[in-house]
């Protein structure tokens, strides 16, 4: 991106979208983000992002440029799960032009990897875990009782 342009409100983002030019500017509701976006103003006509991988819970691209860069991905944003990984180390990433993901991308070759990974999955597969072992250790317990009786 070559520009961002900043609104207050989502409406403003959804107004604001109307006469932007999203090929070379991004717009960004301040109240999504905790800080100003860095990124260089030059363009590196060599520069490239590709998707390399594609399943449901897992996107990976692979990105190289010689400055720092702003990108926008064309899928939806959602907050709850996703995350972002540079180079296997967990990145930020915000909501732009209202419904998709922008990403700050330092310079350099990198694997940018979008993972689903929500934590209630996790808290169910801890929770069926727990519910095994204890079932297992219930059945053990009762047959050493009943085999003592």
């Amino acid at each position: 991106m070559k520009n961002i342009k900043y609104v207050q409100t989502a409406d403003q983002e959804i107004r604001a979208l109307d006469s932007t030019l999203t090929k070379s500017t991004v717009v960004v509701n301040e109240n999504n983000i905790h800080k100003k976006i860095n990124f260089s103003t030059e363009v590196d006509s060599l520069a490239y992002i590709r998707l390399t991988e594609y399943s449901l819970n897992s996107l990976t691209y692979e990105t190289s440029s010689k400055f720092d860069e702003f990108s926008v991905f064309s899928e939806i944003y959602y907050k709850n799960g996703w995350n972002a990984y540079i180079d296997g180390e967990l990145q930020p990433y915000t909501n732009v032009n209202y419904i998709l993901r922008g990403m700050e991308i330092p310079k350099g070759e990198h694997i940018i990897k979008f993972t689903f990974e929500p934590s209630v999955i996790k808290t169910g597969n801890t929770i069926s875990l727990i519910s095994y072992a204890l079932m297992l250790l219930i059945s053990i317990s009762w047959f050493f009782y009943y085999k003592k009786k």
